[in-house]
């Protein structure tokens, strides 16, 4: 509902922080905004009897609170004071998030809440959204793996390879032989490495490099991809393992998160690239006494593999070809 009023509203002719182009959310005294930005925001009409918070500005989520706003509705001009949540994010995806998650907020907060009541909302919507800040690479990096296993024309053996831990060394292990996986959106294979993952004496070692992309409406989220897997004869140390990691990544993540982000699996498949560690240039003489180092690697100016070493690779566990 929301998100369809917000489509129809105009963006401001005024490049000014609070000038809004609004409409009342229902019979409310509540409005959805829209800004210079094409941000949307929700404006909690507040009651002017000192209410003092602190602000709060986020990677997503930007809070202020009884702030004295310009608003257009229409031909008419409108002045009064506001708590403005506004969704910071530039994908459409994370702001039909946001105004899903304002709408269940609306119906509970009421036409006419307290302001307490009001700060308790919000900041229950910018929790939401620094847990999601917090998990966006993993959870892309989780589609990606989901994505090989699913893929796979052995998925059980896939299954098996699969790392038990965010933190193992490897993604996929199994009999010397390794895959890294890593996934993108932005169209470029440029991964960020640990310098660790790439130092090993493994002769079958690989990256497996994934383009991808936002698709909503035909797109699999990481849900689709854990059921497609569920559907294997799995015994119960595989679906306990499956479970295990799953829910490490995606606990803190609303399922409406979950659910809404989805990406292109046909795309993905005719944009996977294996390339081959040991013909890697990486940082081998680097002083020991330096660690932890990560470091961001452009593999389009890489060979990726070539058929037959691909073929000898993606055979071993069954990996898309």
């Amino acid at each position: 509902m929301l998100k369809s009023l917000f489509d129809t509203l105009s963006v401001p002719t005024s490049y000014t922080k609070d000038n809004y182009e609004t409409t009342k959310i229902f019979d409310s005294n509540h409005r959805l905004g829209k800004n210079f930005k094409g941000e949307p925001s929700i404006l909690f009409k507040t009651n002017k009897n000192n209410f003092k918070n602190t602000d709060y500005l986020g990677k997503y989520i930007h809070l202020r609170f009884d702030i004295e706003c310009n608003l257009k509705e229409g031909d008419k001009d409108i002045n009064e004071n506001y708590t403005i949540i506004s969704c910071l994010a530039e994908d459409e995806q994370s702001k039909k998030i946001f105004l899903e998650v304002c709408e269940t907020t609306y119906l509970e907060i009421g036409s006419e809440p307290s302001n307490s009541k009001i700060y308790d909302l919000t900041h229950s919507i910018i929790e939401l959204f620094k847990g999601w800040s917090a998990n966006k690479t993993d959870f892309l990096g989780l589609w990606g793996e989901l994505f090989m296993i699913v893929s796979s024309d052995d998925q059980i053996k896939c299954l098996k390879a699969w790392h038990n831990h965010n933190n193992d060394k490897y993604d996929f292990y199994d009999d010397n032989s390794a895959l890294e996986v890593k996934c993108t959106t932005k169209g470029e294979r440029k991964h960020e490495f640990r310098h660790h993952q790439l130092m090993s004496n493994l002769s079958n070692h690989y990256i497996a490099s994934i383009l991808t992309k936002e698709n909503y409406s035909k797109g699999l989220s990481v849900n689709d991809l854990f059921q497609k897997i569920m559907e294997n004869k799995l015994d119960n140390l595989l679906i306990d393992k499956l479970k295990k990691v799953f829910f490490s990544i995606v606990q803190n993540i609303p399922e409406s998160i979950i659910n809404n982000y989805r990406y292109d699996y046909d795309f993905a498949k005719r944009n996977l690239m294996y390339f081959s560690v040991p013909e890697i240039n990486t940082l081998e003489n680097h002083d020991q006494s330096i660690s932890n180092i990560k470091y961001t690697m452009d593999l389009s100016q890489k060979q990726n593999v070539d058929e037959l070493g691909k073929d000898k690779f993606t055979s071993y566990l069954h990996f898309p070809s």
